[in-house]
């Protein structure tokens, strides 16, 4: 019994030996670049995150991929209109939010990949990119663009105020004259930005954001209910991983 624990026990570390071996990545530093018209002249905001590709090649489930993205809403202000904040994320068709720039960000460099099966080539296709490209955000899987999530506040003091943008329509909730011209991505050294707490300081409350919180027994389904009863503040923030 004794020699076979400290088998059992060799083995084990053994094997967290073999897991621990790091895989290969790339890492990424973006600017997103959103640009919009407003009364016939360009206006852009930009962002600077970081993302990286990891290939797993050493799981129990075999080959395999993950990401991790830092980052923050891009704040996009539309001169006396208003203002946008772009989400790193997108709505999902049953309503629900996930990553957007870590699934799409590698086809729009021309690395036609899944996150789950990264290549070498590919990987290291990513570690060279260099330019701007514009964003390419569509689901070829539903057939359907799915771009970053658009909202705006009524007032940006009050979280609940909250509501979601049709960023092909920025008229309907800015006014005629106002439209988006398109999202691109362009490679830097840039330091990340962290400037959304300053502009929204309620984000630093954490998890007592007075959001709006659905009735119960509200059986709405998710793709219909208002973004306030869907988002979190994670949602502003691309801190994780997928």
């Amino acid at each position: 019994m004794k020699r076979f624990r400290i088998a059992l026990i060799l083995g084990v570390l053994l094997a967290l030996a073999y897991w621990a071996i790091p895989n290969d990545h790339a890492t990424m530093r973006l600017r997103v670049i959103v640009t919009a018209e407003v009364d016939g002249e360009k206006v852009e905001g930009s962002s600077v995150m970081e993302l990286t590709y990891t290939r797993i090649s050493q799981s129990l489930m075999g080959m395999g991929g993950s990401t991790t993205l830092k980052a923050e809403a891009l704040v996009l202000d539309l001169k006396n209109r208003g203002t946008v904040f772009v989400l790193p994320c997108k709505v999902n068709v049953d309503g629900t939010l996930s990553e957007v720039y870590e699934h799409y960000v590698m086809g729009s460099f021309g690395v036609e990949e899944p996150v789950g099966g990264m290549t070498d080539q590919g990987l290291a296709k990513l570690r060279k990119t260099q330019g701007r490209v514009p964003f390419r955000y569509y689901d070829t899987y539903w057939k359907r663009s799915n771009p970053p999530l658009f909202v705006a506040f009524k007032n940006e003091a009050d979280p609940r105020s909250i509501y979601r943008v049709d960023e092909q329509r920025l008229d309907l909730a800015f006014g005629p004259g106002v439209r988006l011209l398109g999202i691109e991505l362009e490679t830097t050294d840039a330091p990340l930005t962290h400037v959304l707490a300053k502009r929204l300081p309620w984000l630093d409350q954490g998890n007592n954001i007075n959001w709006a919180r659905a009735q119960p027994g509200d059986r709405t389904p998710q793709r219909e209910l208002p973004i306030g009863l869907v988002i979190v503040r994670e949602t502003f923030y691309g801190n994780g991983s997928w």
